[in-house]
């Protein structure tokens, strides 16, 4: 794998975070900050398996009892971008149902395997947002501002330029001086590892295989599950049609 072209900072990353899907207290489908290519390749599949869920109630009840995914999604099979994120069952306000997404989304010549090795913080928060917003019926706005936090995880994700330092008396000033820097702030907080540990040394950023595994937000099981090619029907069943 060819070293990354260019090294994305702490704001690219978080302009890079974006959301699609449906809100329990929308109306409609919703998105922030995901561009139309990166919207309609995740609704062309999601469309493929969506019928699934109207053959019969049990799909309807399996879906709603469906985990949050993780995922990590190469640019390849028309995805026009690297995508980190996870993907929960969710429905709009008068009950359609469809999933609800957070998609950290960076050209593919910016994957570096810090990205996934820094990733834990990323993922567990990305999927309590998700729960909150699904289960507890939060607005578009509150949604919206829960992910805002999701950058305070982002600094173990970047390639190293700066230590790690323990905390220290007075080190709140840190916070202040380190906010909205390009360069990666001071970190003072013990790292964690990746969610799916070792998954940085074979995830290829232009690959064939996505890789999805259960976000712990709501205490499912652990299951992994690596599909390759692009998405389709039996994948939609397989994260959203499988759990009773």
């Amino acid at each position: 794998m060819s070293a990354p072209s260019y090294t994305p900072s702490i704001d690219d990353l978080s302009r890079a975070l974006g959301w699609y899907g449906k809100l329990p207290a929308a109306g409609d489908f919703v998105r922030r900050r995901l561009s139309s290519d990166v919207v309609n390749w995740w609704h062309r599949w999601l469309e493929l398996g969506l019928p699934n869920l109207k053959e019969n109630h049990s799909g309807q009840t399996m879906f709603f009892h469906a985990p949050i995914w993780n995922f990590a999604l190469p640019a390849s099979h028309g995805a026009p971008m690297v995508q980190l994120g996870c993907i929960a069952p969710s429905r709009d306000r008068v009950g359609r149902l469809y999933p609800l997404l957070v998609s950290l989304y960076l050209p593919p010549d910016y994957y570096d395997p810090q990205l996934l090795m820094g990733s834990s913080r990323f993922y567990q928060q990305a999927g309590q947002s998700l729960l909150q917003a699904v289960s507890l019926g939060c607005s578009v706005e509150q949604f919206d501002r829960s992910l805002g936090n999701i950058s305070l995880t982002m600094t173990a994700m970047l390639k190293r330029k700066t230590a790690v330092e323990p905390p220290q008396n007075g080190g709140d000033i840190l916070s202040i001086l380190n906010a909205g820097h390009e360069q990666p702030p001071i970190e003072r907080f013990q790292e964690m590892n990746s969610s799916w540990p070792d998954l940085a040394n074979y995830f290829n950023p232009t690959g064939s295989n996505s890789f999805w595994w259960t976000n712990q937000a709501t205490g499912a099981a652990s299951r992994a599950q690596m599909h390759g090619g692009a998405p389709n029907n039996a994948l939609f069943k397989t994260l959203f049609l499988s759990f009773q």
